[in-house]
């Protein structure tokens, strides 16, 4: 039955991109490495997200079905890349939720110590709840959390802009656009975070077929929602820039969660307030999206890969969020709370770049010359940008790279595996979708 409209399709991605949340989180990393270039790392993040949309967008238009990257790269390049894609996708929205809880744990307590309120286990109580919540909104289901993420997506661009234009009137003393400095590797290392605050904005298309008219209304609802949340996000980088000033920026070197202290000196308590509490519900409207994505595909990769079990629902959400909280306090416990925020974020961004380019190279097989040029141009500055943030990584988040690499190594020796020990299993792999031309379930079953 079909239960999304385009309107609420639109706020499924919109909420995924989260911009109150990269606001205050990931901007405040990419302050960190590129510092006054923050606004024009946000344009080239945006503009390169149009031409990873254009991907997603063609599939969509053509292929009906809640599989989404995997079932893209499996009809494209065969059942090994599309399950290559599959356990890729799996690590970064596993990850999704447990890093968003860790950053707005931290967020909180850190306006509660402005508050005067100091506890040796808030933060972790905060962790907790948050996770918990989350979880309760989409375990009610999607009729539920759909009415929620379009109600609170409407408050988030009302308020995102509403902010964005006070601080642009309580722009910093003496600001100049004269004074930013360009940087090469700074700024394609804070690009790496700049494709990742676009990065939810294609989780419509895992509720494909639970969308009315879904050939047409998902890839609108794409172009819709990127397009909004990066005008949004543009403008509101420029008004961080123009508010903090250039000093401002440089602080977030020793407080990462600077804007706090910001926001109250220069606007006061009662704005920091809201402020936070706009904080939290864009945090929480992402949670809610990204794990609805999450939850919808699961069914289709049970009917795909042919897994004779019957999906419980609440039982594969009761494993996840135990898993959630664990990831999370082992990832706190060795890195603290921002540091292992930051890791995880990287590596989730890596992980999308990689299926994204994948993708790229699926929707060149498929179409040829008819959608050659748009893709080869993305996959181009994506691996440009994955090879320079890559390298750019040293120190202590050089981490971060050896992460990565050990997850795409046990991902491929996975796959092989089940190639060769699991014949009857891998051979039973199939990508099903509704044709957008004639509405029928195709199955390629003669991929290998």
């Amino acid at each position: 039955m079909d239960t999304v409209n385009l309107r609420e399709a639109v706020m499924q991605s919109f909420t995924s991109i989260g911009p109150m949340l990269d606001f205050i989180a990931l901007f405040s990393i990419i302050a960190l490495y590129s510092g006054s270039m923050l606004p024009f790392v946000v344009i080239f993040s945006f503009l390169l997200s149009y031409f990873t949309l254009y991907t997603i967008y063609s599939f969509a238009s053509v292929y009906v079905t809640n599989g989404g990257y995997y079932s893209y790269a499996g009809n494209g390049l065969g059942k090994g890349v599309g399950f290559l894609v599959l356990i890729l996708y799996i690590g970064y929205s596993v990850l999704t939720v447990p890093n968003i809880s860790i950053f707005i744990s931290g967020f909180l307590y850190s306006i509660m110590g402005i508050f005067g309120f100091h506890g040796p286990y808030m933060e972790y109580a905060f962790l907790l709840a948050f996770t918990a919540a989350v979880y309760l909104v989409v375990s009610r289901g999607l009729r539920a959390s759909i009415r929620y993420t379009l109600i609170a997506g409407f408050l988030e661009i009302a308020f995102v802009i509403s902010m964005s234009i006070i601080f642009i009137i309580f722009r910093s003393p003496g600001f100049s656009f004269s004074g930013i400095k360009f940087s090469f590797n700074p700024f394609f290392f804070g690009v790496i975070f700049g494709i990742l605050a676009f990065s939810g904005g294609g989780s419509s298309i895992f509720l494909s077929e639970e969308t009315s008219r879904a050939h047409m209304n998902t890839p609108k609802s794409l172009l819709i929602s990127f397009t909004i949340s990066g005008l949004i996000m543009v403008f509101s980088a420029f008004a961080l820039l123009i508010f903090a000033g250039y000093q401002g920026l440089s602080l977030y070197e020793s407080n990462s969660f600077y804007i706090t202290e910001l926001v109250r000196s220069r606007l006061g308590v009662p704005f920091l307030a809201v402020f936070s509490i706009f904080g939290l519900i864009s945090a929480f409207n992402l949670s809610v999206s990204y794990l609805n994505a999450f939850v919808h595909m699961m069914p289709k990769f049970y009917n795909d890969f042919n897994i004779n079990k019957n999906f419980s629902r609440n039982k594969f959400m009761a494993a996840l969020f135990t898993f959630s909280i664990i990831i999370s306090l082992i990832a706190i416990h060795y890195a603290g709370f921002f540091n292992s925020f930051v890791i995880i974020a990287g590596l989730i961004s890596f992980m999308y770049i990689i299926i994204h380019i994948i993708s790229n190279i699926s929707l060149i097989r498929i179409f040829r010359k008819q959608k050659f040029f748009i893709p080869l141009i993305s996959s181009l500055i994506l691996s440009i940008a994955f090879i320079l943030s890559f390298y750019g990584n040293t120190g202590y988040f050089a981490v971060i790279n050896y992460l990565l690499i050990a997850y795409i190594m046990f991902s491929i020796i996975f796959v092989i595996y089940i190639k060769k020990a699991k014949h009857g299993f891998y051979n039973n792999i199939k990508f099903e979708y509704s044709d957008s031309l004639n509405t029928s379930a195709v199955n390629h079953n003669d991929l290998k």
